[in-house]
Order: C-alpha cells, then structure tokens, then sequence
C-alpha cells in the first residue's frame, strides 16, 4: 500500500511541476525551425542592448523601401507604348526601358516632379526631377529594350528625392532636340 501512495505522490508532483513549468509558452516548431516568443526582440529580431525595453516605431512615419515599380508608358496619342521598370539599387534607382512605336533615333528621358501625363504634349509632368539619365535610342523598329541607374532618386517614401513623393513624379521621353514629345508615365506605388 505504501509503494502505491509513493508513486502516486510522484506522480502527483511530476504533474504539479508540468503544470507550473508550463506557465511560460514554450517555443513552438514552425515549418522546422523553433520560435521563441519574445515580447524584448524588436522587429528586425535583435535583442535590444543590455536591459532596455524594445522601441516600437511604428507611429515615427519611417521611411519605406519599395523594391521595385512599374510605370506603365504611354505615347502622345494615349495609346500603350510599354513599360519601365524600376528597381531600388544601392546607387539609386534602377531603370529597364522596354518601350515601342517610338521614331528611330536618340531620346532623351527625364524624372519629371509631378505625378501627371496629359497627352498629347504631356506639359502637366512639371520640371526635371533628380539625377542624369542618359539617352536612349530607338531601334529601327521604333523599339527600345535598355537598363540604366540613375544616381540622386530613390524609391523611399519620404525621402525629398523619392520618386514616390507627394504630388508624384513621372517619367518623360522627348526627341533629344526637346521639340517633340513622345511617351510618358506616372510613377505610382502598387501595393
């Protein structure tokens, strides 16, 4: 009788124990690695330094990083005339032109400091807008397919030199001797 009440005893504790044990969450396997619940960790999974509480900066309006956007292209008469895409680069932005129906010969290309393009001259995209861009040529086909970074932009909200700023921003494409304009396209972020 005695061994009986022992090992009930013991196993009354053993279950006592697991239950006091359990009053923490264990970590849990997720898709085969462990999570730990930390309400210490900050966002990016650093421990803060020595002691202080993890700073939620969430409400401070930071900037946010985009990585990529396509701006749909458009020619004088408001027909499709192709894309470009942009891409965050650790120099600016980068730029990849895939454009056609554009006359042969050289192009010039410009950031423009409004978000808007009335056809058929596009005079609503505003100034010249951020870094040097280099001129593009159209093939004989009227096509373009060309990459480029231009230095000076970037896709952060926030920043003043954001190509995602209030107001937006467009990309322009004129004939190099500034006279006629051939394409454009409002810089928008798609979420």
């Amino acid at each position: 009788m005695k061994r009986w009440l022992v090992l009930v005893l013991a196993i009354f504790l053993l279950l006592l124990l697991a239950a006091c044990g359990n009053a923490e969450d264990p970590p849990t396997e997720t898709d085969g690695a462990t999570e730990v619940e930390d309400e210490n960790v900050n966002e990016g999974g650093e421990d803060p330094p020595n002691g202080e509480e993890a700073e939620d900066n969430s409400d401070e309006g930071s900037s946010e990083d985009l990585m990529f956007v396509t701006v749909e292209m458009m020619d004088s008469d408001g027909n499709a005339a192709g894309t470009a895409e942009l891409s965050t680069e650790s120099s600016g932005v980068g730029v990849t032109l895939n454009l056609e129906g554009l006359e042969t010969g050289p192009h010039s290309v410009e950031f423009r400091d409004a978000g808007k393009c009335e056809a058929p001259d596009f005079e609503t995209t505003g100034e010249p807008f951020g870094g040097d861009i280099p001129d593009i040529e159209a093939g004989d086909d009227g096509t373009v397919a060309e990459e480029f970074v231009v230095e000076g932009v970037t896709l952060k909200t926030g920043e003043e030199n954001s190509l995602l700023k209030e107001g937006g921003a467009s990309l322009f494409i004129q004939g190099t001797d500034n006279s006629e304009s051939v394409a454009c396209g409002v810089i928008t972020a798609q979420q």
